[in-house]
């Protein structure tokens, strides 16, 4: 397409869009301040048209430029997108079983937070490895790193982080017991992008972290997912297991392939279909673009509701270590025990006058009905993931909330405390 084209469609794109913004204002909207916003506009749409038109919709340049632009971001070797950040998760336990170059067997045990997003824990399971559940510490809402170091025994050979909410781990803790007990470290970082530990993006810890581009994260692709690399080789792998074991999209010249087997379909390893779309691909090179605004308006956003929250004799925010850089994802709460009201009764009260509230994440995963499938996650009491599941929600985080609508909810949350 050309200049003139391109400027053209752009008219007529922001046209639609203002048309679109008219209609839903007209419409009666439930919630004044949501949990998400779009954050995309009409050089993400272009991008996508520019794909359909050119009919390269299927992985190709543009995930590959997407890619390298991540990584670079990033601080890291390479990076691998995918569809979802589950998949990234899904892949990243199945690195780890992977038969070329297994590094984790059946029966191998693996640490994982019992508050995070259950895919992380389904991954794991599915890869054939075992999961022993951790406690979680409710100030931070991360790992509690004691009942990390009480459960790693005689079968234990990794730990799964996350790094919950956009709020990083005690990483200098974890990493000293990984080396003590030479254990493989894995990092969920689907609500962390961006956030450091010492100077340090997290995902660059271990053998890989995790991503998630979901519509209300802090980057987004609609649906798409990305693992960061610490070299190429795990890049290669990854890439591999992405596209159903098949050597392509990356070199073939370091496998030995029969006279018999064609290069252009040759298979030297199982794996799955979790390959990303050009168009999920463009719009993240746009988003990236903006993701220094996003993170000074999120910024500003949390430090608003972080001094009210500090000033509340009801309510506290998750402790950030003295070492992290958080990267907020939403802005999460807890009930104090002795506060004259209940979760139920704020997040009620805030839902009815238009503020959307969530648990945090899934509360303690453990007493959810998919649990009793398990019967190691039936193993432990989780005291601290309980003050969660029982006194913890959040609100938005959007970048694209105004001022006025920033001071609208302070007020509101004034007004119910008084």
């Amino acid at each position: 397409m050309n200049i003139e084209g391109t400027k053209k469609l752009a008219g007529v794109i922001e046209l639609l869009l203002e048309s679109a913004s008219r209609i839903n204002e007209a419409k009666p909207q439930r919630y004044w301040y949501p949990l998400s916003m779009a954050t995309y506009g009409v050089e993400e749409i272009l991008e996508a048209i520019d794909s359909m038109c050119s009919f390269r919709t299927t992985m190709w340049e543009k995930t590959l430029l997407f890619e390298r632009k991540f990584a670079a971001a990033q601080g890291c070797a390479d990076a691998v997108m995918v569809n979802s950040g589950s998949s990234a998760d899904l892949l990243l336990c199945f690195l780890m079983t992977d038969p070329n170059n297994p590094r984790l067997g059946p029966g191998d045990e693996v640490l994982a937070p019992v508050v995070t997003w259950p895919t992380q824990i389904w991954s794991v399971l599915m890869a054939g490895l075992q999961v022993r559940l951790v406690d979680i510490d409710p100030t931070t809402l991360n790992m509690d790193v004691a009942d990390l170091e009480s459960k790693i025994g005689p079968s234990t050979r990794a730990i799964f982080v996350t790094h919950l909410m956009g709020n990083p781990c005690a990483m200098d803790q974890i990493m000293a017991l990984a080396r003590k007990h030479n254990l493989v470290v894995l990092e969920d970082c689907c609500e962390a992008l961006g956030a450091e530990f010492d100077g340090r993006k997290v995902g660059n810890f271990g053998i890989g972290g995790s991503f998630s581009f979901f519509f209300s994260h802090h980057l987004t692709t609609m649906e798409g997912g990305m693992i960061c690399c610490p070299d190429t080789k795990t890049a290669e792998q990854l890439r591999i297991l992405r596209a159903h074991g098949w050597l392509r999209n990356v070199d073939t010249t370091a496998y030995k392939l029969g006279a018999d087997v064609d290069p252009r379909y040759a298979f030297v390893n199982w794996g799955f279909n979790l390959r990303p779309t050009e168009l999920q691909a463009g719009f993240g090179l746009h988003q990236l673009n903006r993701m220094a605004g996003f993170e000074k308006r999120r910024e500003i956003i949390a430090n608003r509701v972080h001094a009210f929250v500090d000033q509340s004799k009801f309510l506290t925010r998750p402790h950030v270590h003295s070492k992290a850089q958080p990267y907020w994802f939403a802005l999460p709460m807890v009930v104090r025990e002795d506060a004259p009201f209940s979760r139920y009764d704020i997040t009620s009260y805030l839902e009815k006058e238009g503020v959307e509230t969530r648990p945090i994440v899934a509360g303690n995963l453990a007493r959810h009905p998919a649990a009793q499938l398990f019967a190691s996650f039936q193993r432990d009491k989780f005291p601290g993931a309980n003050i969660i599941h029982e006194r913890g929600f959040y609100i938005g985080l959007s970048p694209m909330q105004s001022n006025a609508n920033i001071g609208r909810l302070l007020q509101c949350l004034e007004t119910f405390q008084k």
